[in-house]
């Protein structure tokens, strides 16, 4: 019962924080969509025509990916950087819950809320690079899977953020760091290892009409599963070292 209350706290203050800062949720819906229109433009306008439909295709999938991964990874470091500004980072670590599973879910409780927000910009975006908008259920479901490996990505990061406190440099580095990341093929062990990898073609292949096979499913259910386990065993290990040193606060 204690952890359901949680959660509707959690739930309702991902709610809160979006409908009191409407304007910042305005303008960053406003500011992805923009991007992509532009970059399309300027495929338009420098591009190969012969290839020009392909290209946009797969351009707008990644960066479906590029966006859905920068905004689960970096999210809880943000929010953590904020509760130690305002003093609500204590209160955590003396909840007898714990920051761990409190943390663990006030993420769930944004992927309730950040999934249609990125529902519709994906079809916003899909729309622009023309893309058919009916796409099957396997994509959405790739998709909540492919953020919540972002969000394990993102237990690690804040796990440094409650150490290091000021992580905005590491944090701004990764939106462009994880491009390069995108752009390669791994296989082998490393498939599972690079975020994101085997992602990408999958949904080219959703998109395409060939659908998903067991292999897929595996692949993005195991890897999540493990981004997600060690997620929290990083961000549990950096609580605790900060807890003992007396390291919660700012200074």
């Amino acid at each position: 019962m204690k952890y359901l209350n949680v959660f509707k706290g959690t739930l309702l203050r991902s709610f809160t924080e979006v409908k009191r800062y409407y304007l910042n949720t305005l303008t960053s819906f406003g500011i992805m969509t923009m991007i992509f229109y532009f970059i399309v433009v300027g495929i338009n306008k420098f591009g190969n025509p012969a290839v020009l439909g392909e290209s946009v295709q797969a351009i707008a999938i990644g960066y479906i990916v590029w966006m859905a991964l920068i905004g689960t990874m970096t999210d809880l470091s943000w929010t953590i950087i904020n509760d130690t500004n305002i003093g609500l980072i204590e209160q955590t670590f003396i909840s007898p819950i714990g920051p761990t599973v409190i943390y663990l879910l006030y993420q769930f409780s944004n992927l309730i809320i950040v999934i249609p927000m990125e529902l519709v910009i994906m079809v916003i975006v899909f729309k622009i690079a023309g893309i058919p908008v009916l796409i099957p259920l396997s994509f959405f479901i790739a998709l909540v899977l492919l953020m919540i490996q972002g969000y394990g990505i993102g237990l690690v990061l804040a796990g440094m953020t409650l150490k290091f406190k000021r992580t905005q440099s590491i944090l701004t580095l990764l939106q462009f760091g994880i491009v390069g990341v995108l752009m390669g093929n791994y296989e082998g062990i490393w498939k599972y290892i690079v975020p994101a990898n085997g992602f990408i073609q999958i949904f080219k292949n959703i998109v395409n009409g060939k659908g998903t096979t067991l292999n897929d499913w595996f692949y993005m259910l195991i890897s999540s599963s493990i981004y997600v386990i060690a997620g929290i065993l990083i961000f549990e290990c950096f609580a605790r070292i900060v807890r003992r040193k007396g390291e919660i606060a700012q200074y």
